[in-house]
């Protein structure tokens, strides 16, 4: 980025279901600097809480957004820019922003320096889109170079192994260069294409590609002896202790005779729910619902709380649920006790506190410990259903899918709804079929009355 640019921060889209997200804590403070991959701040949906990885160089000029706010995709929370522009250029591209993500606050300025990143000229780089995503495969491009781009243009679809969806832009300008290939895999932050403006030359955009590349400009090219290219290497990563013990759970796991059985539920009246008791101050997620929704049905059908013995089986009369947190190195599941005991806020604000203790890695064995249900939502990937191991020593866990608008019939009449799809899989040898069916009625009809929870 160069030292004349402003460039806006704005909500990202994480998920094909994400409208909206609330600014959970900023990470950084103005007038930090800002490098690629920089965390500047904690973004929390209905379903996850994470980062805000930067995609650009800057320093922090404004904080717009505030935490605990909720704001739509793309809107503008915060500004980046270099030292030297002016506040009141920062302040005219706030008051006119309406899409452009960049302003030139130097048109009349000499160009940029040898070295330095011409005016004008913005990286489109493969996208992070959730905590375990390293790489992603350009299946299609969906614009042409020379095709104008306005903030929100959908640029090129990607693929991961979760998810595939368009990248939409941050930035207005033109597409100059496609660098990404179709079909083939890039890492996160690698270079996929060039944007720019339409009076940044070619020559521009050749030299700031090879000064990047760490490569001569193409007219000292001739001049650079050609180096002899060394074939890659494969290279061996450790097994950390996390992985290791991941590995060693879910090869016990293999060891439950487990069974799957899936139910549909209408979200409709649980989201209206939540945005009311936002709006009176009380914050809570989709997947608080969900757990509070879980350990009510479970005073009906305490079974899929107990625990299997040599002999028999306890009905533990706490419900301690584990709820999987999806890290970069792996997956922890803090455990939030006594949820039957816990208001719906009670349980969000537990939640929120373990989930942020497993993030700053200060979770320890009080918090990860005496789980009897368990709870994995990959419905912010965009994962409509999956089916999940039930973790040794409990009996059940819950998998949970993502919030989809279908057309659904009701009453002879075909009407819109919000469906989620669950998994309830559990251990055939402490219930059966028919017991975990009636187990998710009960919680369906909970979740589709939650003025109940």
């Amino acid at each position: 980025m160069s030292n004349n640019s402003i460039m806006a921060l704005t909500m990202p889209k994480w998920g094909l279901t994400m409208e909206e997200g609330t600014i959970a804590s900023w990470l950084m403070e103005e007038g930090d600097v800002i490098e690629l991959g920089s965390e500047i701040l904690e973004v929390e949906t209905d379903k996850i809480a994470q980062a805000v990885e930067s995609t650009f160089e800057g320093i922090l000029r404004r904080k717009i957004g505030e935490e605990g706010e909720e704001y739509p995709v793309q809107a503008l929370i915060g500004v980046v820019a270099g030292a030297d522009v002016p506040e009141e250029a920062i302040d005219a591209f706030i008051a006119s922003y309406g899409g452009g993500a960049k302003v030139d606050a130097a048109e009349e300025e000499p160009a940029s320096e040898v070295g330095a990143t011409p005016a004008g000229i913005f990286e489109l780089t493969m996208p992070k889109w959730g905590l375990t995503m390293e790489e992603g495969t350009i299946s299609s491009w969906l614009l042409d170079e020379g095709d104008e781009i306005e903030v929100g243009t959908e640029i090129v679809e990607i693929e991961t192994d979760k998810i595939a969806q368009p990248v939409e832009s941050t930035m207005a300008g033109i597409l100059r260069r496609k660098i990404g290939e179709e079909g083939e895999e890039y890492p996160v932050q690698a270079l996929l294409g060039i944007i720019a403006d339409a009076s940044v030359s070619d020559a521009d955009i050749d030299k700031y590609l090879a000064q990047r590349d760490g490569q001569a400009a193409p007219e000292e090219a001739e001049e650079v002896a050609a180096e002899t290219e060394v074939p890659a290497q494969p290279t061996s990563k450790p097994i950390s202790a996390m992985r290791a013990a991941i590995s060693n759970t879910v090869v016990n796991s293999w060891t439950v005779p487990q069974f799957p059985v899936t139910m549909a539920i209408d979200m409709g009246a649980a989201k209206a729910l939540r945005s009311s008791l936002k709006e009176a101050g009380q914050p809570v997620s989709m997947n608080d619902m969900v757990i509070k929704a879980c350990a009510r049905a479970m005073e009906k059908y305490p079974m899929v709380n107990a625990t299997l013995g040599s002999k028999e089986y306890t009905l533990n009369p706490e419900v301690n649920i584990a709820v999987a947190v999806g890290l970069d190195e792996g997956l922890m599941m803090p455990v939030i006790k006594d949820c039957q005991a816990l208001s719906l806020q009670d349980l969000a604000g537990k939640s929120r506190e373990l989930i942020d203790k497993v993030k700053a890695g200060t979770a320890g064995k009080a918090e990860l410990a005496g789980g009897n249900f368990a709870i994995s939502n990959m419905g912010m990937f965009g994962i409509e259903q999956f089916v999940a191991l039930v973790p040794p020593g409990m009996t059940a866990i819950l998998a949970v899918g993502g919030i989809k608008d279908e057309v659904v019939v009701k009453d002879g009449a075909m009407v819109p709804a919000l469906m989620m799809r669950v998994t309830l899989v559990a251990d055939h040898r402490v219930v059966d079929g028919a017991y975990s069916a009636q187990y998710l009625v009960e919680l369906k009809r909970l979740l589709e009355n939650p003025e109940e929870l």
